[in-house]
């Protein structure tokens, strides 16, 4: 399915450029909603996102809230709400096409032209080849572990400490010591040569006239994303040969600097309260193993501001968890920076004796590693941890050029009481006045013109105003239970399918819910992710996109979620029979009140609306089993 398709049919105009759902994807994907919506507004993060004063309304209160989580915006005064997209139009008085055409703008990415739709369709299929050879080449590795070829690799990981359990849910693997091992068995599967290069599995040497495995004797791991396809590997040694680690190269389906390796299963952790970034692989593996699905660990390279982002769409709170010896260390305080930049609370973790997770786990055990992330150091302690180190402050001009250095780290800090806390802190550990501390941090401000000069929302072109009162309505059950399945459908691939097979031959009653089971059951069959922004890029209408948002930020309690969706389907299909009951009841009283010309219609509606009545009875009765059920 192409979404400008859909589009153009809907509005009748042939002549519109063609675009590519994988683009429109790609696009939005790019342009993190944070940084779009900072460009126009002051944001300040509070809570599980930011806020700032809402450009669509006149307030002095800050109400507006953009979730980088969710991806969207919503103002909980006017109640305007969206995704990037809807945000770019309104903000640019722009139509989608032309807000697609900013966004892409925004991030260096070609405009598709309507003589590329078959360059599109070539590279989806392309990329679909390479995830198929992926899997087949994933599912190759982890069989030769488990032969006698892998029989060594097998037992490095059992040395390890990994069990099978582990081992077959990081579906490691074994790359055996050829020179063509996984090309001949891909190759009789009947992938080409050509296309095993597009994909990174093999290596042209041109000069030689020869093809080659691009990993042979390592331990592989597959990188997946959170739908669980692989998007390439990493292989390590078993010994001390250079590189120790080998990632896959750069593909139409890898990028090594926005990925993570155990992304896809500590997605799956609920609630995923915060993530544990390590160093390495084998880190990650140890630590799910031990109790900490919640780690992650970046390819083979120093953290990326795209890594951070795509971290902090999952969880807010981030623990660095990197080596103790030195160079860990250095890799941290890089990361530091990246990550508040990114928007995410940061706790560094200290490791005793300069040992990694995967030690620390060995030899004192995951209660300990627990009282280590309690212990943590918040990102400004560990910056002025890592500042005291290099100062002796048994001297006084020790103590006065650690305090100049660390006025002007905390000149830098935008958070007001964040730095007092630690002014405080370093007037008490030094013996100073907090005063003399202030007044450092403000001469470092002046000198590197760093003063914070709050941008005024802008106006004009900008900016309109709503004066809306919102009226209280009390909507009909079946509304309401369908909202909350649609606010459900969004959050989680499983909730959606188990919805959707709830609601099988039945059709919603608001136009624009039966929209979204339409959507999320249109992204399941493509496999594609479903999430709330993703589900609002297939709306035009600012009013079903604004009504859609109020949907998706409205909190759903429940104690049993199998209860609860059963309930709400039950509602739904309560009200769907009263509106047929209605129907019927209206055409018998119109008989009553003007005669009866046809008796057997009339004795078949009769017939008719007592059959519904029985099964509106049944309906209450099983909701009240139900409900009595969740009293016990």
């Amino acid at each position: 399915m192409w979404f400008w398709r859909t589009y153009i049919s809907e509005i009748g105009e042939a002549n519109m450029p063609w675009l590519p759902e994988d683009w429109i994807d790609e696009v939005i994907s790019r342009n993190d909603i944070i940084d779009v919506v900072s460009e126009y507004l002051v944001l300040k993060p509070r809570g599980s996102g930011y806020f700032g004063l809402c450009p669509f309304h006149n307030e002095k209160t800050a109400s507006f809230h953009v979730s980088p989580e969710r991806q969207t915006y919503h103002c909980f005064g006017c109640h305007e709400g969206g995704n990037v997209v809807s945000f770019i139009m309104s903000m640019e008085r722009m139509e989608f096409i032309d807000a697609m055409k900013h966004l892409a703008e925004r991030v260096s990415m070609p405009l598709p032209e309507a003589s590329d739709q078959e360059h599109y369709q070539r590279e989806r299929d392309k990329k679909q080849q390479i995830f198929e050879i992926n899997r087949e080449c994933a599912r190759y590795y982890h069989q030769m572990l488990m032969k006698p070829e892998g029989k060594e690799a097998l037992s490095y990981l059992h040395s390890r400490g990994l069990d099978m359990r582990t081992i077959r849910s990081f579906g490691l693997g074994f790359a055996p010591d050829g020179w063509d091992s996984a090309r001949i068995h891909l190759k009789n599967m009947g992938f080409t040569d050509k296309q095993l290069i597009d994909a990174g599995i093999v290596l042209e040497n041109t000069d030689k006239g020869s093809i080659y495995d691009r990993f042979r004797n390592r331990i592989m791991f597959p990188i997946m994303n959170t739908r669980g396809m692989v998007l390439g590997f990493g292989g390590r040694v078993m010994d001390d040969s250079q590189p120790k680690y080998l990632n896959s190269s750069d593909s139409l389906v890898f990028n090594k600097g926005y990925n993570l390796f155990g992304l896809n299963l500590a997605a799956k952790v609920r609630p995923l309260e915060f993530l544990i970034i390590a160093e390495g692989y084998m880190d990650v593996i140890s630590l799910h193993q031990y109790g900490f699905p919640q780690a992650v660990a970046s390819l083979g390279t120093a953290l990326t501001p795209g890594q951070a982002k795509l971290m902090r769409r999952y969880a807010s709170e981030i623990y660095i968890a990197y080596d103790g010896d030195e160079a860990g260390q250095k890799a941290a305080m890089r990361s530091l920076d990246i990550l508040r930049e990114a928007g995410c609370k940061v706790q560094v973790m200290q490791f005793p004796n300069n040992l990694d997770p995967d030690d620390v786990l060995k030899q004192y055990g995951p209660e300990y590693f627990k009282k280590l992330m309690g212990n943590s150091l918040s990102r400004l302690s560990y910056k002025r941890s890592k500042l005291m180190e290099k100062y002796d402050l048994d001297t006084i001009d020790g103590k006065a050029a650690y305090l100049t250095a660390a006025a002007k780290m905390l000149a830098k800090e935008e958070n007001s009481l964040e730095v007092e806390v630690h002014v405080n802190e370093l007037a008490s550990l030094l013996g100073v006045r907090p005063r003399a501390i202030l007044d450092q941090i403000a001469r470092e401000k002046a000198a590197g013109k760093l003063q914070n000069k709050e941008q005024r929302n802008r106006t004009g072109n900008y900016r309109y105003t709503k004066n809306m009162v919102q009226p209280v309505v009390l909507k009909p059950g079946y509304l309401r239970a369908e909202a909350c399945l649609v606010n459900l459908m969004v959050q989680e691939r499983t909730i959606a399918e188990r919805i959707l097979n709830g609601l099988e031959g039945l059709t919603l009653q608001e136009p624009l819910h039966q929209r979204v089971v339409e959507i999320v059951r249109n992204l399941l069959e493509r496999n594609g992710e479903i999430n709330e922004a993703r589900v609002l890029s297939y709306l035009e209408d600012k009013d079903d996109i604004r009504k859609l948002v109020d949907i998706f930020y409205q909190k759903i309690e429940y104690d049993n979620i199998d209860a609860f969706l059963t309930d709400c389907l039950n509602q739904v299909a309560r009200g769907i029979i009263e509106k047929q009951r209605q129907k019927i009841q209206n055409e018998i009283d119109t008989m009553d009140r003007e005669g009866i010309p046809d008796p057997d219609r009339y004795k078949s509606l009769l017939k008719e609306i007592q059959q519904l009545n029985h099964r509106l009875s049944t309906y209450k009765s099983e909701r009240r089993e139900l409900r009595e059920e969740w009293r016990v």
